[in-house]
Parts: C-alpha cells; structure tokens; sequence
C-alpha cells in the first residue's frame, strides 16, 4: 500500500492545491494530514482527493468543531483526533502531529510506520523495525514546501518538492 503524506499546511491554499494536484497524479491509495491544517476551509481542498483522507489535529487548529463539523459533509474524509491509527494490509500504522507522542509510538515497535509533523523540517529515521517519518511541511516556512509518498510494503519513502525538480529518494 502507498500512502502520501502531507503536514503543516497552515493555510497556504496555493501550496495545498499544487501538491493535491500532485498526489492525485501519484496513485495513491490513502493520504494523511499530520495537522496544522489551521482552518476549516482546508477540508473541501483535501476532500478532492478521491481515496481515505485521514486527518490528526495539530497544535494550531483555530476551529476543531467546525473543522470535524465540515469533514462530516465528506465520505473520505476521517478526524482521528490528536493521533490516528491504521490498520494497513502491511501492519500498523500510527501519525501525530507532535513529534514526542511520535517517536513514543514508534519506540513501541507496534507499528511499520509513524508519521508526525509540527517541526516543518523533512525527517526519516529508523527506530527498531518502525520508519519515523516527518513528511515536511507545505506551508513552506523552514524548508521548500513538499510532501513524502511512503510505500508501506517496502519502507521506500520519495520525497516530493512542490518544484519538481527537486524530488529526492530516501529509504
């Protein structure tokens, strides 16, 4: 299963329908938001993406009743909360938007993967057998907005830069 994976985008609608644009093209079959979406509007954008969207909420969320009241309006729209847990035909996953509850889950070896956000900088590390994953930011404050395309069966991750001249490929 490939999942894309996206974090922090702060409201930058640009940044948002360029990449959704992207992952779309991607072929993937879920995408997850590791929070900071910050406004309830960024729901409809996310909501064109036509597989499982799933949403954490992140420390800057200015509205999180009319944030969850709006992904009701969408099918493949789903809040988890403050951390989301998959169930994958290739294992566990869980994603964050703090990067301590993040790297609390992935020291538990439950999971292939976890994925966090909130530094707005690109990370991947191995603890044990579970990838750590920050996907970047989109907002584009610390680093050249992008987002990650993860493959759960293989643990390859491909960085997207929404330049695409600079993609990059990470394991």
């Amino acid at each position: 299963m490939r999942i894309a994976v996206i974090s922090d985008t702060h409201d930058h609608l640009g940044n948002l329908e360029n990449a959704m644009g992207d992952i779309k093209a991607a072929r993937v079959d879920a995408l997850l938001h590791c929070g900071d979406l910050c406004s309830p509007f960024v729901i409809e954008r996310l909501a064109i993406f036509e597989g499982p969207v799933h949403i954490v909420f992140g420390n800057n969320e200015g509205d999180k009743y009319t944030i969850e009241i709006i992904s009701e309006e969408f099918d493949n729209i789903k809040i988890h909360g403050e951390i989301g847990f998959l169930d994958t035909p290739d294992g566990k996953v869980a994603f964050t938007h703090r990067p301590e509850f993040a790297r609390g889950l992935a020291s538990t070896g439950s999971y292939i993967a976890v994925f966090y956000g909130h530094t707005h900088i690109h990370a991947n590390e191995r603890i044990g057998n579970t990838h750590l994953v920050n996907p970047g930011e989109l907002m584009g404050l610390r680093e050249e907005p992008g987002w990650i395309v993860f493959d759960l069966e293989t643990g390859e991750e491909t960085h997207h830069s929404l330049d695409k001249k600079n993609q990059e490929k990470s394991m």
